[in-house]
């Protein structure tokens, strides 16, 4: 079955420029071409091809085995490309910043995620002290677990299905290392209700990297990355990524300190992770970049 219908992006909207944000569309359940994100969501298993024919209006096609709820679809692309952030507030702090200048002119400054948080919480932990060219291979051999959807897109494995998997599958065939025992254990603590992945969105951002720092294998760094993604971009998930980053653009090659880090980007205020990963993005290319605190 296949259905389509078009959706109303909200303002300062780019669909390219927010799949490009972040490099979960490089790992299931997503898959990009360009103009198009793929996605694969369940329940029902479906293929969801997301498409920005022009600024006002998104193409929202559907294959599936059967009729899926419209509504859940639309709310799940609404949280999949960040409808729900201030971009204008982000914005108004980049016309003050040259470097920040092509963010606005770009409509950027959403940030892709999962479909669900246990999802952006797995694939966080198979990405901590890593490479990210590694991750996304151990990602996409933890997803072969995973059904296909339509078109041959590999959804994400759930919690009940890593864990039928086993170390095995972790250690010997996704190659995640140590991080299993932290997989296996958040996945126990989901199905056994010991953790509520319904986070409130009235949650500032201390409460909310306090929830993430609540996750096995999920340190402060990490927790940072997590909150922004999720909202709460008030402190910048500063790895050896950013102190290189920031060494080269700013102290000559020389390794900053974490708190000239923070002093640097402390003008932006709750839009400090933002400020500095959009400027990021503005000096490198999109496929060669790897997410800050991964």
């Amino acid at each position: 079955m296949r259905v389509a219908w078009s959706m109303e992006p909200p303002a300062l909207f780019d669909l390219e420029r927010t799949v490009l944000s972040h490099g979960f569309y490089q790992v299931p359940p997503f898959s990009w071409e360009p103009g198009a994100l793929h996605v694969a969501v369940r329940p029902p298993l479906a293929r969801v091809t997301v498409r920005q024919p022009s600024r006002g209006s998104l193409r929202i096609e559907v294959a599936s085995s059967r009729a899926p709820s419209r509504r859940r679809i639309e709310r799940t692309v609404a949280h999949v490309l960040d409808f729900g952030r201030d971009v204008a507030a982000f914005h108004r702090v980049c016309r003050t910043y040259p470097p920040l200048g092509w963010a606005v002119r770009a409509r950027a400054g959403r940030i892709l995620r999962c479909p669900d948080l246990a999802s952006d919480v797995i694939v966080s932990i198979c990405g901590t002290n890593t490479s990210w060219s590694q991750a996304v291979r151990s990602v996409h051999r933890l997803a072969e677990i995973a059904p296909l959807a339509p078109g041959g897109l590999r959804a994400f494995p759930t919690p009940a299905e890593i864990l039928e998997a086993g170390a095995g599958h972790l250690v010997e065939h996704a190659r995640v290392g140590y991080r299993h025992r932290s997989i296996l254990e958040f996945c126990r603590r989901v199905l056994s209700r010991r953790m509520d992945l319904a986070v409130d969105p009235s949650m500032d951002g201390a409460a909310l990297r306090a929830f993430f720092r609540s996750i096995p294998g999920i340190g402060p760094v990490t927790a940072r990355y997590l909150a922004c993604l999720h909202g709460r971009a008030d402190e910048i998930a500063i790895d050896s990524f950013t102190l290189r980053y920031v060494g080269d653009k700013y102290h000559g090659g020389r390794r900053p300190s974490v708190a000239a880090v923070e002093k640097r980007y402390a003008r932006f205020g709750e839009h400090r992770a933002l400020a500095y990963w959009f400027e990021v993005l503005g000096d490198v290319s999109p496929m060669t970049w790897r997410p800050a605190g991964v």
